[in-house]
């Protein structure tokens, strides 16, 4: 896992008069190409959120170099934006709202969440955020279109002093917590964290 942040947002105000973005689409092995496609239409309880920054994960990288997806796909799933419109029945987000959003989340009811065994959830392996063509997260667009149950508990509104930027961290820094707390890590303990790239330098800052 890496985090490079990418600006990919728009400055405007409105979604294209045309109905359509820019994005940059997986195409292949190797291959991802700035197209313009549609804009994502929304349902009930959806939202259209404007991409204001979205990190680069390693997974993402992985993607597009082994050709390990079937293309095409709008890859990119730590992400941060404005809303932009709101389906019918969301009452937690409005039009202007700064907003964070991780791209699955589990139900938290199931065996396997009791268990805290989150990734084998069915609810946590369907992808809740998409740019157009098989949900992937999206965030190589300007924008992205959240379902139902990522809006209803997976996005989180930005405090006003939390850049964009910085709310891309969410996730990467989650796992990193995960990972620090699975280890058991105690005050006083010496820690060893091999490799000082971002995913290193957040978890010697959490040890």
């Amino acid at each position: 896992m890496s985090h490079t942040v990418a600006q990919v947002g728009t400055r405007e105000a409105e979604p294209k008069a045309d109905g359509r973005m820019r994005a940059g689409v997986y195409r292949g092995k190797g291959r991802v190409v700035v197209e313009r496609v549609p804009i994502p239409e929304i349902g009930d309880g959806e939202v259209l959120f404007r991409v204001a920054a979205c990190g680069v994960c390693g997974t993402d990288i992985k993607k597009i170099h082994y050709g390990f997806v079937a293309p095409p796909q709008i890859l990119g799933h730590e992400l941060a934006g404005t809303v932009e419109r709101t389906g019918r029945g969301v009452t937690k987000f409005n039009p202007g709202d700064r907003v964070v959003s991780f791209h699955h989340i589990p139900c938290g009811t199931c065996f396997y969440c009791e268990k805290k065994l989150f990734s084998q959830c069915a609810v946590y392996k369907r992808t809740g955020l998409t740019a157009g063509f098989d949900p992937n997260g999206g965030g190589f667009a300007e924008y992205v279109r959240a379902m139902p149950w990522v809006v209803e508990r997976g996005m989180m509104l930005l405090p006003a002093d939390v850049t964009f930027e910085e709310a891309t961290f969410v996730e990467p820094v989650n796992t990193c917590l995960k990972a620090v707390r699975k280890a058991r890590v105690a005050r006083g303990e010496t820690v060893l964290v091999i490799g000082q790239g971002p995913v290193g330098m957040l978890l010697a800052l959490l040890a």
